[in-house]
């Protein structure tokens, strides 16, 4: 017998319940070519026949045979009936194993791939989101949609976010500020963009703690700015260091609540010298509200917006911290002079945020979930920075010491012995640990030995876990020095 007739004794399997008689007989055949059971140039039975062998009607045979030749598995010949192709799609597809990663590939995108081990830094207690209330106000939200919702979205982003983040600005920040001054943004790196492309022209100086946050630095950098690398002390920012730098900055950027890397707090006097500044010169002041909310010993630290003179000061938060990463969703407080440049400026970039969640947090944060929320993780936080001060001080005392910072997500640790901040970062990885180098963050300081610690997510259980893991990775080096 011809072979390439064999396939006209092709019969299916059985029907698989809840499964239509379309669906069921198109994946049979298709499961038959790939699998080789139908072979290529192989005769299908005639419609008539496969309709009596299967139990169905002709008229659905005929519309399988057409879906499969559609999809380059079957084709027809008049007069002789239907065959398999010779070639299908599958026969250019290349199959090949994925490569090899590298062996200690950092993930920059982000920074939430990799495995979450104690200390990450910048990761929330995402275990401890008031999941339930989210989908509350999800729900609320959706119960609210209609086709009008639809349509688009508003270039600053929904009002009545916006109208909610200006209220909880005003009442936990001190900044007075309306909706018509905030603007919607998926996180501080974005809000930066926006101000660094409206300001910056080739040259123009522009300030930056050293140490700090070098993702924001590149950001400028990328718009032809002059990076004018400003050392921190105790007391932040050091403004007369500053001026014999650079007397007069286009733009200061800086985290003054809690700065980014040392963890200290901008001092008032430097506060109002650099106010002072802003007016004397028109540099314009960035203030990066990344965590300030999670401060443990009395209120969060006013903003520099909400003081006198702050009228050109542009004040960035995230909610990507505060809730948790998924989020992405963050604002920009904008001065009334500069408003209508960014939202323009904004428009060319990419219009307008996406609709639905921000209604959900809207939602969230009018219902007063949000604020209940911060409280508990405020003592939460505080209580794992304890945890994690004393269990450093018990098992590295003579290796690390942890200042007394009662705020955000992570805290520095200084090396105390002759350890390099890098060789120490390595060496906690070999064990387990995740501790960023204070040398990541730096710009030209090498005066610094530092490991970056977060706390925020991790159970007493697994800080005590970690600092014995730490202990064990940093006194290694010692025994093999010894």
């Amino acid at each position: 017998m011809d072979e390439s007739n064999l396939g006209s004794r092709f019969i299916p399997a059985a029907r698989p319940e809840g499964v239509t008689l379309t669906r069921w007989l198109c994946d049979e055949i298709r499961g038959a070519i790939l699998s080789g059971k139908l072979k290529r140039g192989w005769a299908l039975p005639a419609t008539r026949q496969l309709a009596e062998t299967a139990g169905v009607s002709r008229h659905i045979v005929v519309n399988v045979y057409e879906q499969l030749a559609a999809e380059g598995y079957l084709e027809g010949e008049i007069g002789r009936g239907t065959f398999v192709r010779e070639e299908i799609l599958e026969d250019f597809l290349v199959s090949a194993e994925p490569p090899e990663p590298a062996e200690a590939r950092e993930i920059w995108a982000d920074g939430y791939d990799p495995p979450i081990r104690p200390f990450r830094v910048m990761q929330p207690a995402i275990d401890q989101f008031p999941l339930r209330a989210w989908k509350c106000a999800a729900t609320r939200s959706l119960r609210g949609y209609s086709r009008e919702s639809l349509s688009g979205g508003q270039v600053a982003g929904l009002l009545r976010l916006r109208s909610a983040i200006a209220a909880y600005l005003t009442s936990s920040r001190g900044v007075s500020c309306s909706a018509h001054n905030v603007v919607v943004v998926s996180g501080v790196l974005p809000a930066v963009q926006l101000i660094a492309r409206l300001l910056i022209k080739p040259g123009d100086p522009v300030w930056f703690e050293d140490p700090g946050y070098t993702g924001a630095m590149h950001e400028f950098e990328s718009c032809g700015a002059r990076i004018v690398a400003v050392p921190v002390d105790q007391a932040g920012l050091d403004v007369e260091r500053g001026r014999k730098l650079c007397p007069a900055p286009r733009a200061v950027y800086l985290t003054p609540a809690h700065q980014f890397g040392l963890g200290t707090a901008l001092s008032l006097e430097r506060r109002l010298a650099l106010l002072a500044l802003a007016r004397q010169r028109g540099t314009v002041l960035i203030e990066d509200d990344y965590d300030s909310e999670f401060r443990f010993a009395g209120r969060p630290l006013p903003a520099m917006k909400g003081m006198a003179g702050g009228d050109e000061v542009f004040l960035l938060g995230t909610f990507n911290k505060l809730l948790f990463p998924a989020m992405r969703l963050g604002y920009l407080v904008v001065p009334d002079s500069w408003m209508d440049r960014i939202l323009a400026l904004r428009f060319r970039m990419d219009r307008y945020p996406a609709t639905l969640p921000q209604e959900i947090l809207a939602s969230f944060i009018e219902s007063g979930d949000f604020i209940r929320h911060l409280r508990r993780m405020r003592q939460l936080y505080g209580d794992r920075r304890e945890i994690l001060a004393r269990q450093t001080a018990r098992h590295l005392d003579a290796i690390l010491e942890i200042p007394a910072i009662d705020a955000g997500l992570y805290t520095p640790a200084y090396l105390r012995n002759e350890m390099s901040s890098t060789t120490a970062s390595t060496l906690a990885a070999k064990h387990g640990v995740d501790a960023w180098p204070i040398d990541r963050f730096t710009l030209k300081r090498r005066d610094l030995r530092a490991l970056l610690l977060g706390f925020a997510c991790f159970p007493e259980t697994e800080i005590r876990s970690g600092v014995l893991s730490l202990a064990k990775a940093l006194r290694s080096l010692q025994r093999r020095r010894g």
